[in-house]
């Protein structure tokens, strides 16, 4: 841009005649509307020297190395947005390939974002940080952030816990807790621990994150399990006890439970058929192999703490004929039935047997949040406070659900199977609880029923081909799902055998296909009449 010349125009004796000569040349009084400069010089004898050059062109600029303005501009939304530098970088690149825009579109961006930033360095900025988040906000503002919990002596002793009164809403439907902890978030080091619990539609719905300095250590959850609990009693005006904990294999987990006796510790299905995958090198023969695989699978199914007690027993005695199966074997009692036995689906009724909806959140956290990098602490912990405020609204958009809705494609199946099901053969073991055939079954639902009572099963493959035999049905909800033993059920807590008992039962309405009417004319095939076949 030129260098403007300018030359005395007007001396002004006050400032009345200087406020109307400018107004007379549409010139403004101040240069923008952050500074308070006039236009004019103020002379010790009261007056006012003005100065006026020639036209002024703002479109002419001279070269400079700052960035244009609507670059500046897409840098700032992309920032706002969520999107790291290095992403940011990226995209700059790709829409402006001519131009040489990498460390200042770095520069923008992290200029931008420290505006609006507070400055975490020390551990006094952090404890000041959660200080302010300390108190619960009114009940409506159910989407504002706050720390129920804090510890933050130093990066070693580290405890910060976020949550709304939207997310721990969950608590008053469940008491079921599942957790997992993420890791590579923060340059600190420091993970991230999330908990939550599912509804019966199988979606996952986010309790609050935990901030903390142990991997997985017994006193993180034990302080977890003592906080939360009095958390969700005191925002929900009602009382909350954790009756089972979903969560991987992690020991210091295992030791906590001791704070909370009476709840049942579940072991993620994925991550123990993982597990017992890593140590199939124990087996040297992969066709045998297989088999114990196949023998684990069905065992995953069963649907009854009794009879599990009893498959374990019989299992551990098949592969005991084997030597070469005595390596796996101890090591499968040892972890699998002494230590960690709850992986089955009887553990708990209508609940996943697996933390996949809670993996997957941690999935999205680095996917659509911290953008696979490590984020400083202040960066951190506003990019936390966002993700938080999202999870919330989403819940209540998206509302807890008690019970579930039939889709027609099931509906249509349970009315299949209700036409071809042996109806004499469905028997009420008692008021809630019904017994039925099913497709592959070679014995009557009157013999399953008095082994079912008996339970004196011979050997481990006795016992799986009754229970691929028939289907108990317990029918003592009001609403669905009912609770069925076939795998369907058992994983997704809809089948064709609870619906049709409904529609059995008058319950549910049967769907009337819409069939083919009869079309004109005669048949193609037409016989005499009165004629002798």
């Amino acid at each position: 841009m030129s260098t403007r010349i300018w030359q005395e125009f007007f001396v002004c004796e006050n400032e009345d005649e200087l406020l109307t000569i400018t107004k007379e040349n549409n010139t403004c009084k101040k240069r923008t509307e952050q500074f308070n400069y006039g236009l004019s010089k103020h002379s010790s004898d009261g007056t006012f020297q003005l100065y006026s050059s020639e036209f002024h062109d703002h479109q002419q600029r001279n070269t400079t190395t700052r960035l244009p303005s609507p670059i500046r501009e897409d840098i700032i939304k992309l920032s706002d947005n969520g999107i790291v530098p290095s992403q940011i970088n990226k995209v700059m690149k790709t829409l402006h390939p001519d131009l040489s825009i990498g460390t200042k579109v770095m520069n923008v961006a992290r200029a931008h974002r420290q505006k609006d930033r507070s400055s975490i360095k020390f551990i006094q900025d952090l404890q000041q940080w959660c200080l302010l988040r300390q108190n619960v906000p009114p009940p409506n503002k159910r989407h504002d952030i706050f720390i129920p919990y804090n510890v933050a002596n130093d990066v070693n002793d580290l405890f910060i816990c976020l949550t709304t009164r939207q997310l721990l809403s969950a608590c008053k439907y469940s008491s079921i807790l599942a957790i997992d902890c993420t890791y590579k978030i923060t340059t600190n080091e420091l993970p991230l621990l999330v908990f939550g619990t599912s509804d019966y539609n199988r979606r996952f719905y986010p309790m609050g994150t935990c901030l903390i300095s142990t991997d997985e250590s017994a006193d993180t959850f034990r302080t977890l399990f003592r906080g939360i609990q009095q958390w969700a009693s005191a925002v929900n005006n009602q009382a909350y006890t954790i009756s089972h904990v979903m969560a991987d294999g992690a020991p210091g987990l295992t030791s906590a439970m001791s704070e909370i006796p009476l709840a049942r510790r579940l072991m993620c299905w994925f991550h123990m058929i993982g597990k017992c995958r890593k140590h199939a090198k124990l087996i040297k023969d992969k066709k045998k192999w297989l088999l114990v695989e196949q023998d684990i699978f069905s065992m995953q199914l069963i649907f009854d703490d009794r009879i599990f007690a009893i498959a374990s027993r019989l299992i551990l005695l098949k592969w005991s004929v084997d030597a070469e199966l005595n390596d796996f074997r101890q090591y499968f009692e040892q972890e699998w039935i002494l230590s960690l036995p709850y992986w089955y689906e009887g553990a708990v009724c209508l609940t996943p047997s697996t933390n996949n909806g809670l993996e997957s959140l941690n999935g999205r956290i680095k996917k659509d949040y911290t953008l696979r990098n490590r984020l400083p602490l202040s960066a951190f912990l506003k990019t936390a406070e966002r993700m938080l405020t999202d999870w919330s609204k989403d819940s209540e958009e998206k509302p807890f659900q008690s019970h579930i809705t039939y889709k027609d494609d099931l509906k249509l199946g349970a009315h299949t199977w209700l036409q071809q099901v042996d109806k004499t053969q469905i028997l009420q073991m008692n008021a809630n609880v019904y017994v039925v055939p099913s497709k592959n079954g070679n014995m009557s639902t009157t013999t399953w029923v008095q082994q079912f009572y008996a339970g004196a099963w011979n050997n481990y493959d006795e016992l799986v081909n009754w229970l691929n035999s028939a289907r108990l049905i317990s029918c003592s909800r009001l609403l669905p799902p009912l609770f069925c033993t076939c795998r369907t059920d058992l994983k997704e807590y809809t089948c064709v055998h609870a619906l049709g008992l409904l529609m059995l039962w008058g319950s549910q309405p049967i769907p009337q296909l819409i069939g083919k009417r009869k079309g004109k004319g005669r048949p193609k095939k037409v016989k005499l009449a009165l004629s002798n076949d």
